[in-house]
């Protein structure tokens, strides 16, 4: 029986420059895969107090360049991947990949107290915010960078609540239950405070055509409303059915697009099916117009301003 393939092993990591002279270095940190990086013993010393004190310990001087080696726990990937974001001389590699990233952000913060790269580390995380919302929202909680945190957990709310519910990441396991539970709080009051925004807003000016015209039927009735006592209005109904489907959206996505087509296409169906005898009507002639001058200047506004009113303790 014919034994199968066996999938060829990855390259060994190969050291680059500065990493790789041998003949200035006088130092050596070799990773936990056995991979060497020649360094300069001033330039970590001076670099943090670990490393100063690191020295102060005797050195082991069996490499066969004589000089100290000092094992890392670190595999070469991320050593390398640590070293070029601070040294002195290396190229620094984007962080595209976000685990190293946080990785990278423990080493500098916590074991090798490298506090001054905290604004450069900042600046990284924030880059992932968009993609990785909730994944920067518990690396920024575990270092106390609540401006970093609240800004992701914004983010957060382009997100599905049952979603944000179930989310499952190794770096929200690293965070306090109290923490993903403010979370899962601010993104339900941000859920009531989104969808609750069209029913208080001033939306019913004469000079919107669901005001002005009279021509609508069946698609399109009249119902009437209180908005604000004592005022009561009269307005067409496909306005209504705009703010019904976009409040529904909201309290599942707070920051939900609410100019969404799956939004509009409805509701412009009961436009066009506005008007009697073939004459066009207000609402066909500048109906879908007004809408989206109402959902630009009034309602996304609005929503803002409620969401922003909704305060997040981490």
């Amino acid at each position: 029986m014919a034994q199968a393939a066996q999938s060829p092993s990855p390259p060994a990591f190969v050291t680059t420059p500065p990493f790789d002279d041998s003949v200035s270095a006088d130092t050596i940190l070799r990773s936990s895969d056995g991979i060497d990086f020649h360094v300069s013993r001033v330039i970590l010393c001076s670099a943090s107090p670990f490393f100063k004190d690191m020295f102060s310990l005797p050195q082991d001087t069996s490499s066969g360049a004589g000089i100290p080696v000092i094992p890392v726990a670190e595999n070469s990937q991320l050593l390398d991947a640590f070293l070029r974001f601070w040294y002195p001389g290396a190229t620094q590699k984007p962080f595209e990949d976000l685990d190293q990233l946080a990785d990278v952000i423990e080493l500098a913060m916590m074991k090798y107290d490298l506090q001054y790269l905290a604004p450069l580390l900042r600046k990284q995380l924030v880059a992932h915010k968009e993609a990785h919302c909730l994944s920067v929202f518990a690396v920024a909680c575990r270092y106390g960078w609540n401006d970093i945190a609240k800004d992701a957990a914004r983010q957060a709310l382009t997100l599905d609540l049952h979603f944000l519910i179930s989310a499952k990441s190794p770096h929200l396991e690293r965070i306090t239950g109290q923490q993903f539970q403010s979370l899962q709080r601010y993104h339900v009051e941000c859920s009531k405070a989104a969808s609750a925004a069209g029913r208080s807003l001033i939306w019913t000016d004469t000079e919107y055509a669901w005001r002005e015209c009279t021509s609508c039927e069946p698609y399109a009735l009249e119902r009437i409303v209180t908005v604000g006592p004592p005022l009561i209005i009269k307005a067409r109904a496909w306005i209504f059915r705009y703010l019904d489907d976009a409040a529904a959206l909201l309290k599942e996505k707070p920051a939900a697009n609410v100019k969404d087509d799956a939004l509009i296409v409805g509701v412009h169906k009961k436009i066009v099916a506005c008007g009697q005898s073939g004459r066009p009507s207000p609402c066909q002639n500048k109906g879908l117009q007004d809408l989206f001058k109402f959902i630009t200047e009034k309602y996304i506004p609005a929503i803002n301003e409620a969401i922003e009113a909704v305060p997040l303790r981490i």
